[in-house]
């Protein structure tokens, strides 16, 4: 699959590496606005200079590409998306893939009018312990769940594009954490309260932390999911994925970190064990990267496509679909 990688900033050159490093993958192109500029990435020219890099997807007029990873700003997903799929390439681009339903939904539809894939890199569906989680759902071996609670706390200083945006915690972390919930139970938030504040010295816009509370509906029945966000935290920081609890009818199960270190724990009272890490040695792109090349092939929708991820996007967006923002 010759990919196009589009956005070259620190997330682009681990990328560049996975794809690099994928044998159905060969990377054939870098595409960043900077490229030729005194802010080009220092990485490209000693790690890709080898490739032809251009400033735009234009740029590959004549070149033989099949697809796009899209790791631009999260600001700039909609822009370098939709020119994307205009071009005929399929898409896996990072989350946020749009910081608007209304730019969501848009591509959503070009990729269906163009016939192209389009999915979102959640790689954190992708860790160990999701599918460790999500066999737990599947076989009830203790039970039906009965309610999730998440909590992230952060102290991050971000940057500059996300200093400007709306909705900072919901797009540019948490939608992280509503995915993982989506992807473990199968479930969506059919309803629900989503507030979200500004901490006193928060550098963002508007929305650096939120509390809410999602009513989940699912194939294993329903639920309450409970989450509390903040990346202006001065609490004690929590791993990238949060601490969650999981009220099973018969067990608790904890995501937290505990005497054999981050991962997952089956919990009764003060006893716990342990079932397994949550994360992997990296960060798992290659799992998504080689999931979106085996599904072109085969003409099957994406686990997390556009289309799918619509649902996310509902939830990141929760204050003014269910709630309020301030």
């Amino acid at each position: 699959m010759r990919i196009a990688l589009v956005g070259a900033g620190g997330l682009g050159r681990g990328w560049a590496r996975v794809i690099s490093n994928l044998p159905q993958a060969d990377l054939v192109a870098i595409v960043d606005p900077l490229i030729g500029s005194e802010r080009q990435a220092e990485w490209v020219a000693t790690e890709v200079g080898h490739l032809p890099l251009v400033t735009s997807l234009e740029g590959t007029a004549g070149m033989e590409v099949d697809a796009a990873v899209v790791t631009a700003f999260s600001i700039a997903h909609h822009a370098a998306v939709s020119a994307a799929l205009e071009r005929g390439l399929h898409v896996l681009v990072e989350k946020p893939f749009a910081v608007t339903m209304a730019e969501a939904e848009e591509l959503v539809d070009l990729a269906k009018r163009k016939r192209l894939t389009l999915m979102v890199s959640q790689n954190y569906r992708y860790f160990p312990g999701a599918k460790i989680l999500r066999e737990i759902v599947a076989d009830e071996r203790y039970g039906k769940i009965a309610s999730v609670f998440c909590e992230f706390n952060l102290d991050w200083p971000g940057k500059p594009y996300q200093h400007g945006m709306q909705h900072a915690m919901g797009l540019e972390m948490a939608v992280h954490h509503f995915d993982m919930c989506r992807a473990f139970f199968d479930a969506e938030a059919v309803g629900g309260y989503v507030s979200e504040w500004q901490p006193a010295d928060s550098q963002y816009a508007g929305g650096g932390a939120i509390e809410a509370l999602f009513d989940m509906e699912g194939p294993k029945g329903t639920f309450p999911f409970t989450y509390s966000g903040n990346l202006v935290s001065k609490a004690p920081r929590t791993p990238w994925p949060g601490q969650w609890r999981f009220e099973f009818d018969r067990k608790t199960i904890l995501l937290d970190t505990f005497e054999d270190g981050y991962g997952l724990y089956a919990s009764q009272v003060d006893e716990r064990e342990w079932l397994g890490r949550y994360d992997g040695d990296d960060m798992s792109f290659n799992l998504p990267l080689a999931h979106f090349i085996d599904s072109i092939r085969t003409g099957k929708e994406p686990w997390s496509s556009g289309r799918d991820n619509l649902g996310t996007m509902r939830m990141a967006l929760g204050a003014e679909i269910f709630g309020k923002a301030r």
